[in-house]
């Protein structure tokens, strides 16, 4: 992340009393009591301000219910405006808070100057991000359920699942479309995996392709039982219940690798799913991250170390609660830290707002003492578990207290009375199984491969060009063969996305491999509009369409002639220039000998690379190019090379392995004594063939 001072994006400037980063629990309701503290103080609302990547709070207790189709999106979220009446409200991502200079740097959007605001006070209520980077494949594969539109595009995903087993025949890729797999056992984990269970169950019955046996949920955790901050009893009655309703709990199991079709565990167990969701992996905020790698705030592993009035420690009038903030815990243990949870970054809000108040006036700040009142979650089918006051709940009555206790919590009447109308026609109408689901384009993906894994098959139609970015692709024939391997910084599929008939061959990964995907819609508009992005893949597809070629090409050669060591049929009279040799001596060559690429050796004869005339004469172009410049400079091709003691037949196999048309063939030393041409060696075989004509004639005469 840049320091605002070395942009060049104009910025605007605003100065406020206090500026709250953050729009979720705690932000928000620091925000509601703040203008009431102000006003108190001798401020105006207006003089602070509230940040927020969203315009609106999400009430993320109620998610799973979206994903599930029991409550519509837009009932869970509040706008921030109106839940904060009189604060300035700025929706942009926070991309540098400087402490020292009291100043925090806003990206407000791409068409907009970024904002600069300059504070007295600072809140620091980012809360946390999700970061799945320690799990191989997981960012790529798997939904998240951090705010409304994870929840939307889960909700889409299992319809669309539903959808295209109703219309699969074979039972294999029908099971791995119903299969879903959560992974956490959490809260957030426990109330999704109960609510896509609750949703198969009454969706499938309006599907004839799909029956109550072909679906599957499966809860990956990682603990001997779920729901850890819970007693054991209702933690292990919440397992039992929702086992007999068909869930499948894998306990004591961590996730080691995600593809687009399996679920790799730690204990060797594979998965075929093709919908992972992840309600793991938090981690702090991207800006409240940099700003404890500065050493800029006090610090426990990225969550800023706090006072119990939620100063932080050690500095004037900066502030932090929620997720991104270690507090101590009074009302616990000594020495304990409050749990990052909603009801907690709620009223740390609440107080933070009342401490800066009593901070503007002179007065002594108080201490955060809230005490847990007790825990709920949701399993599904009008069931759920509570811990409240020390009291334990479960079955439908917990239920009863979930819905009463979260609606009380859940911001403005308005939504209230939606929320209570969903729940209503939830009791009597099925959900709605509508497939909403915007389409848009999704330009740069990363696919991660497990060995062995099939990325595409010969055949295939071509969607996207591929990156490797770590490990190697194989690309192999029907008969098993390796054709060629693409290792990382290489790209392939260029010739089937360019030219259309599908694939050539089959792509494995060999070891775990990391891919880059850009789809089609974008480089196709390159293609055909950039001459210079036209002629790097030019280049390519011509390589991928000489493999074939080339390897339909040997069937047409005789067998003495490919039995035959390759310097019988070599050419010795090559066009070489050395790698000392300048620009002057090169172009002098170039019009001695009119060829397409010129073989490079050192000092010694041995072979260093080919140098093409494109590559030269983009060289050329530079400013610091001149006729005395080295040789050495260009960047250089490489042809497939041969000892000379190979046969024809090994020759024409390194051909076909690169996709070229020659072959260089060097001795034992690796010093370059001749090349081998496809053509030349067809030319050899056509005046074998004539000779074999001509001789009866002569023999007549």
């Amino acid at each position: 992340m840049s320091d605002p001072a070395q942009r060049a994006t104009p910025v605007s400037r605003i100065k406020k009393e206090v500026v709250i980063l953050g729009g979720g629990f705690a932000g928000v309701f620091c925000g509601q009591k703040l203008a009431k503290e102000l006003k108190k103080s001798g401020y105006r609302p207006e003089d602070a301000a509230i940040v927020s990547n969203q315009n609106y709070m999400v009430f993320q207790p109620m998610l799973a219910e979206v994903a599930g189709a029991s409550i519509a999106p837009r009932h869970v979220i509040s706008p921030i405006r109106q839940l904060c009446k009189g604060l300035s409200v700025y929706r942009g991502i926070v991309e540098h808070i400087d402490l020292e200079k009291k100043e925090v740097h806003v990206d407000t959007g791409h068409y907009s100057a970024d904002v600069i605001i300059e504070f007295n006070h600072v809140v620091l209520a980012l809360g946390a991000e999700i970061d799945l980077s320690r799990v191989p494949g997981m960012p790529e594969h798997a939904f998240l359920m951090q705010n409304v539109g994870d929840a939307m595009v889960l909700r889409s995903t299992i319809i669309s699942r539903i959808e295209e087993a109703n219309a699969e025949h074979r039972p294999e890729i029908k099971r791995r479309l119903l299969t879903f797999v959560v992974v956490g056992g959490g809260y957030s984990g426990v109330e999704t995996a109960g609510e896509i269970l609750d949703m198969l169950k009454e969706t499938v019955e309006f599907y004839r392709g799909v029956s109550a046996d072909d679906y599957k949920v499966i809860l990956v955790h990682s603990r001997d039982r779920i729901l850890q901050t819970l007693t054991e009893d209702l933690g292990n009655y919440a397992g039992a219940k929702l086992a007999d309703r068909g869930l499948e709990l894998r306990l004591n199991e961590r996730v080691r690798a995600v593809t687009a079709t399996k679920v790799y565990l730690n204990s060797g167990d594979e998965i075929e799913t093709a919908t992972v969701v992840s309600t793991v992996g938090n981690a702090p905020n991207s800006a409240i991250r940099s700003l404890c790698a500065r050493d800029a705030v006090p610090h426990e592993r990225n969550w800023i170390s706090g006072e119990a009035t939620l100063k932080v420690k050690g500095l004037e009038n900066v502030w932090a609660a929620g997720d991104c903030a270690s507090i101590p815990y009074l009302a616990g243990e000594e020495g304990g830290r409050c749990p990052q949870t909603a009801q907690f970054a709620m009223r740390q809000g609440i107080l933070l707002a009342q401490n800066i108040g009593r901070s503007l006036r002179g007065e002594e700040l108080k201490p955060f003492t809230f005490k847990n009142l007790g825990e709920l979650a949701s399993i599904g089918h009008h069931t759920a578990v509570a811990s409240i006051m020390g009291m334990q709940f479960s079955g439908f009555i917990a239920w009863f207290m979930w819905r009463t206790i979260y609606l009380s919590k859940l911001p403005r009447l308005d939504r209230k009375l939606r929320v209570v109308l969903d729940w209503t026609l939830d009791l009597f109408f099925p959900r709605d199984i509508n497939l909403l689901n915007p389409s848009y384009t999704e330009v740069l993906q990363e696919v991660h491969l497990e060995p062995d894994d099939i990325l595409f098959n010969s055949g295939e139609p071509a969607f996207s060009l591929y990156v490797v970015k770590l490990g190697q692709i194989d690309l192999v024939d029907k008969e098993g063969r390796i054709v060629r391997s693409i290792e990382a910084g290489d790209f392939f599929g260029e010739r089937a996305l360019v030219h259309g008939g599908g694939y050539l061959y089959n792509a494995v990964a060999r070891g775990a491999t990391e891919l880059v995907a850009l789809t089609g819609d974008v480089v196709l508009p390159f293609f055909h509009t950039s001459r210079r992005f036209k002629r790097v893949l030019a280049k390519t597809t011509a390589q991928s369409s000489a493999e074939a070629e080339v390897d339909a090409i040997v069937g047409k050669l005789d067998a003495e002639l490919l039995a035959k060591p390759v310097d019988e049929v070599m050419r010795t009279d090559l066009a070489v220039l050395k790698k000392t040799d300048t620009l002057a001596c090169a172009l002098t060559m170039f019009q001695k000998r009119r060829f397409s690429s010129y073989p490079l050796v050192d000092e010694h004869g041995k072979l260093n690379g080919v140098l093409s005339r494109e590559d030269f004469f983009d060289y050329l172009k530079k400013d610091e190019a001149t006729l005395e410049s080295s040789l050495e400079d260009i960047s250089l091709m490489h042809l497939p090379v041969c000892f000379d003691t190979a046969s024809v037949s090994e020759a024409l196999e390194c051909m076909v392995r690169s996709g070229r048309y020659k072959c260089l063939v060097t001795d034992n030393e690796q010093k370059l004594v001749g090349i081998v041409a496809v053509l030349d060696l067809l030319g050899q075989q056509a005046e074998k063939a004539l000779a074999a004509q001509s001789a009866p004639a002569l023999a007549k005469a």
